[in-house]
Formats: C-alpha cells, structure tokens, sequence
C-alpha cells in the first residue's frame, strides 16, 4: 500500500503521473508537490472548468495558470461543458498541460434536457437502462472526440444501474470506448478513489494498445490510498510505454 505519509524509501517504484489532483478542501500546489515526494508520481494540478464551477472565465483561467507557473507541477483542468473548447481563449487553453473529462454530467431524461450530475439519483430515474446505455455510448463517444487529454473514470454507471455493469458494458461497447481513446490519443484513467474501470476493461484497453493515466481525484488535502493504481502496475504489467504524461517539462 502506497500513501502521501509514506517516505520514499519505503514504497515501490510507481512510473507514470497522478493527473487528477484538485485545487479543492484545503488542497495547494505547495501540498500536491509534497504529495509527489511521497508515491514518487509527477503530479498535475487542475481546478473544474465550466458553469457553475470554479473556472467559468476566461479570467479565472488565466489566474489559475498564473498561481501555477513555476512550480513543479503539469497544470490542467477538468471541463464540465461540452463547448468549452469553443467558449475559452484558445490562447489560453494551449498553455495548459493536459485537459481532462468524464462522462457523469449528461442531458437527462433526453438530449435536449439540461444535463445532470449523473452521481446524484435523486435528478432523474432510468426507467430503460438498456435505452439510456444507448445514449450514454454516444455521450462517451461525444466526449472522447473533443480535444481531450485523459478519460476519466472510464466506464463508470450512476448508482440507479450500476448493478448492472456486466450486462450494459458489454465487450463490443467497451470495444467501441477503447477504440474512439486510442483513435484521439486520449488516455484511460485508473482511479485511485473508483471502481472503474473494471480490471476486464483495463486488460482489453491494454491488448488494443491504450494508454493509461493515473488519479486520486481528492476532495481534500488528506492522504490518498494509491494501492489500486500500484496494483494496476503490477497486476497488468504497466510500464512507462503505457502511462500517460504530459510532454511538456514540468519546469519552463
């Protein structure tokens, strides 16, 4: 088990980078690059970008990337609209190191519906799973074919069919995921915090030749249990040939 209070004599070596690090709950660059001295992963910083979330302009965007300049660590955001490559400064967003994106904000109960925190059950219901899973695989689709860096939480279901992850992610949908990552040069997230994806996905992604990233998605300045990204390492082979990371120096 690898955790932020380990010394660094102590722990496996773990290639790669933790990309999902939140500027949130007490959160600083200054506490994320002590983290780094403690899993030995590069780290990468990012705040939420979208309405209704810390960044919203293109102000704040630029105050963000400002606050992160100079320090040893790859500076990104996650986008929570699906326009947010048309609505900031594209100036702006080629400062950035990597962006990252996940499927669970989605139109419900239609696509011309406002979207939705799918992690939250009390918003909507999904009376037809098999009929929403149809929609959700274009959703992911969409999304993978927007100029992202990382996937994140890659196969995830909302708590209303969760059960059901074997029956609607299929190997011809998970196929279909892989391929449009691969097709965009987009990277698959294992998740410090998640169950996904599952281990039979991470092992298809990887004979298709995907790229993975690794997260703790915090939600404070807690230490983060990294096991499940170390057990990733060991248990599908994981080299650097196979982890994402920015390829800008961490250093400019």
């Amino acid at each position: 088990m690898v955790t932020d209070q380990e010394t660094p004599d102590s722990r496996p070596p773990l290639p790669g980078a933790d990309l999902h690090i939140h500027l949130r709950g007490g959160m600083t660059v200054e506490k994320a690059v002590a983290r780094q001295c403690a899993t030995g992963l590069q780290i990468g910083v990012l705040k939420n970008l979208g309405r209704g979330w810390p960044i919203e302009t293109d102000d704040q965007l630029a105050a963000f990337l400002d606050s992160v300049s100079g320090h040893p660590v790859f500076a990104g955001v996650q986008v929570n609209d699906r326009d947010w490559f048309i609505k900031r400064s594209a100036e702006l967003l080629g400062r950035l190191d990597f962006v990252l994106a996940d499927t669970m904000i989605m139109a419900m109960p239609d696509n011309d519906s406002t979207p939705v925190k799918l992690w939250m059950p009390e918003l909507y219901s999904i009376p037809d799973p098999e009929a929403w899973m149809e929609r959700y695989m274009t959703h992911n689709l969409r999304i993978l074919a927007e100029p992202i860096s990382i996937l994140a939480n890659p196969t995830y279901l909302p708590p209303a069919v969760a059960e059901h992850y074997e029956t609607l992610w299929t190997d011809a949908r998970m196929e279909q995921v892989i391929q449009a990552a691969l097709d965009s040069q987009v990277a698959l997230e294992i998740q410090a915090r998640s169950q996904y994806p599952s281990d039979h996905f991470i092992r298809m992604a990887k004979s298709m030749g995907a790229v993975f990233s690794f997260g703790s998605n915090n939600f404070h300045d807690n230490p983060i249990d990294m096991s499940r990204c170390v057990s990733a390492v060991e248990t599908f082979s994981l080299t650097p040939g196979d982890l994402y990371v920015p390829a800008r120096p961490l250093l400019t």
